[in-house]
């Protein structure tokens, strides 16, 4: 598990319109800020910073779930229940990805105005990947714990933050899953639930074998 954040708080379903939901807590000791080219860069613990050239570089949580199978992420709703401003800077951009072989020199991206004209990430909280794993229904969602608005240079950070999955019923075309030892199962159960938000729910929305 992570240290910058406590994972799961809370995983509710609806039989009716299903929805999960759970809450990140992530620790303002490891909001670190440095400085690169007279500009301020931003980490959080184990988060990735964000990808697209000329934003402004934050950090992204990846939270990772197990849904119910056959259950398809329809939304995200989201609720920030803590922030603080951290204070004013000017937040160094996001530049082109290059081979880590390449020592450079290499050409500096500008701020882009469409990313620092507004609050940026845009949504707290978007969906991403859905996908099957070992037959596991298993959907990502991307939490911006840092934003950042261009205009007035201003920094926040949200501490703790609740996320709702909107699911509804859909035919996602996963491969059926075999025969498998209890043996097998037990190593496969492990492995997803050390990735997941949720692991006491691997067993439940485990796939059914053939």
């Amino acid at each position: 598990m992570m240290k910058l954040m406590s994972l799961l708080v809370a995983v509710s379903m609806c039989a009716v319109g299903a929805t999960v939901s759970t809450e990140m807590v992530f620790d303002r000791e490891q909001l670190v800020l440095g400085e690169l080219d007279g500009m301020t860069t931003v980490s959080l613990g184990r988060c990735v910073n964000t990808w697209e050239t000329g934003a402004p570089s934050v950090p992204i949580a990846v939270a990772q779930l197990v849904v119910p199978q056959g259950m398809r992420v329809a939304g995200v709703t989201v609720d920030v229940l803590e922030t603080e401003t951290v204070g004013e800077f000017d937040l160094y951009p996001v530049q082109p990805a290059r081979p880590i072989s390449d020592p450079g020199p290499f050409e500096y991206v500008e701020p882009d105005p469409q990313f620092y004209g507004a609050v940026y990430p845009g949504n707290v909280a978007t969906t991403g990947h859905q996908g099957s794993m070992f037959g596991y229904n298993i959907a990502s969602v991307f939490i911006a714990p840092v934003r950042y608005s261009g205009a007035d240079r201003v920094l926040v950070f949200n501490s703790k933050v609740r996320f709702t999955l909107e699911m509804e019923p859909a035919d996602l075309g996963y491969l059926e899953v075999g025969m498998r030892s209890a043996q097998a199962r037990q190593r496969i159960e492990a492995q997803i639930a050390s990735i997941v938000m949720n692991p006491e729910d691997v067993g439940q929305y485990a796939p059914n074998s053939r």
